[in-house]
């Protein structure tokens, strides 16, 4: 079986207690329709030029770029992750850790997508819930050939108006919660500006450890 971040690869970019949500409107968008229909449009566009989706890397990058990206609450995200880090941080070191993870997820998994364009995502309404905090949409990936279909839960909140998806859970193992472990250890040994810097210079084993520790679990 694939580890745990390249299934939640699939989840994220075939689609990507600490935190305070405001209370809001809720946005107009059913977040089941917008998980529904954002897998839709990104596998449409994968699967309309199949050689082109393996061969340009522009494409898939621009198709992140477009679709996917405003879709997650990167900054929410990052505070869950870094969690006691976030509230010591000064404001530059939460606006660079925000774009360095970002550009480190993006750099890292975008060009796998291709691998992804024959697999499905079936959203589960029956399963999914919403209330004036926050909705939680479950769905699988099916994967086809026999093999086991797998379950993902997209948590999203609304954000200016808008549902963002600030966590998913793979097979019942969090994104956020996985990565808050790992990089707090960093933080703990070494300081935020130098976990900052890892992500900033490319550092592909941050990733790395947290696949280990994933499959751990």
């Amino acid at each position: 079986m694939k580890s745990f971040f390249h299934l939640l690869l699939a989840a994220l970019l075939v689609v990507a207690t600490s935190m305070s949500v405001a209370q809001a409107s809720l946005p107009d968008k059913d977040p089941v329709d917008l998980v529904r229909n954002t897998a839709d449009k990104v596998l449409e566009k994968l699967r309309e030029d199949p050689e082109r989706t393996r061969e340009d890397p522009e494409f898939l990058f621009e198709l992140v770029d477009d679709i996917i990206l405003p879709l997650i609450d990167w900054q929410g995200m990052s505070r869950l992750i870094l969690a006691r880090h976030w509230r010591t941080a000064e404001p530059e070191q939460r606006e660079r850790f925000v774009r360095a993870f970002r550009n480190m997820l993006v750099r890292t998994y975008t060009l796998q997508m291709a691998e992804h364009k024959d697999k499905d995502i079936r959203v589960l309404p029956h399963r999914s819930f919403t209330d004036d905090r926050m909705a939680s949409v479950a769905s699988e990936i099916v994967m086809g050939q026999g093999r086991s279909n797998i379950s993902v839960n997209y948590s999203l909140r609304p954000v200016d108006g808008e549902w963002k998806v600030f966590d998913l859970t793979v097979e019942g193992l969090s994104f956020v919660t996985n990565f808050r472990t790992n990089f707090g250890a960093e933080v703990d040994r070494h300081g935020l500006d130098a976990l900052i810097e890892r992500l900033e210079e490319g550092d592909e084993s941050l990733i790395e450890e947290a696949i280990e520790a994933g499959q751990e679990q």
